[in-house]
């Protein structure tokens, strides 16, 4: 039987779109095999997160026996008249960490006490008035520890003496100035680079 040229052409037509269809089919899983083995892949940003513990560095601690210190670091538990902790010259020599008390006619006394905690063994400093204390000038210098007088001194303008004493195992510490003179301007005692050395171990 022969069959309409218009019904042909139909078949013919929906052979091809069929044909059309495979290939593209085809060409698409052939895309996405490539794309899977050469790693064409979109690009995109991982960020890994650690799970485990972060170890982060922390500064040494200080050592628990320190062999000296000065006074000038520390903080004095009394004192008269305020305390002045910054550089002085004493007989035209500058110390940088000293410990500075004012007298006049007005407070002719004035003292510092520190606690010591009997983690100490000696005190050095050298001792004088300021340089900028008026012409003629003079004040006496103490040091006593736990009410127990060590050292006692009168110093003028323009004199410095070096002290080292022993203070071991003392709980106090104090340092005194006492104005004897009726000038009333400001004096100023001065204990140079006053530093406590430890006790042995």
């Amino acid at each position: 039987m022969k069959l309409p040229t218009n019904f042909m052409s139909i078949g013919i037509a929906r052979a091809l779109a069929t044909s059309a269809m495979a290939a593209l089919i085809s060409f698409t899983l052939a895309c996405n095999s490539t794309d899977e083995h050469t790693g064409d892949q979109p690009n995109v940003t991982v960020t890994e997160t650690a799970t485990g513990t972060v170890n982060t560095p922390t500064p040494p601690e200080p050592s628990s026996t320190a062999t000296s210190a000065y006074l000038s670091e520390m903080d004095p538990l009394t004192s008269t008249q305020g305390v002045d902790t910054s550089s002085a010259e004493v007989n035209g020599r500058g110390y940088a960490r000293s410990v500075t008390l004012t007298a006049s006619a007005g407070g002719p006394v004035n003292e510092v006490e520190y606690n010591l905690g009997r983690h100490w063994k000696r005190f050095e400093a050298t001792i004088g008035l300021r340089d900028d204390s008026p012409t003629g000038s003079k004040l006496t210098f103490q040091v006593s520890v736990d009410e127990k007088n060590l050292f006692s001194r009168s110093v003028s303008l323009g004199e410095d003496f070096r002290t080292d004493l022993d203070i071991d195992g003392a709980l106090r510490l104090k340092l005194t100035v006492t104005y004897t003179g009726q000038d009333s301007n400001y004096i100023y005692g001065t204990w140079g680079d006053a530093q406590l050395a430890a006790m042995e171990s």
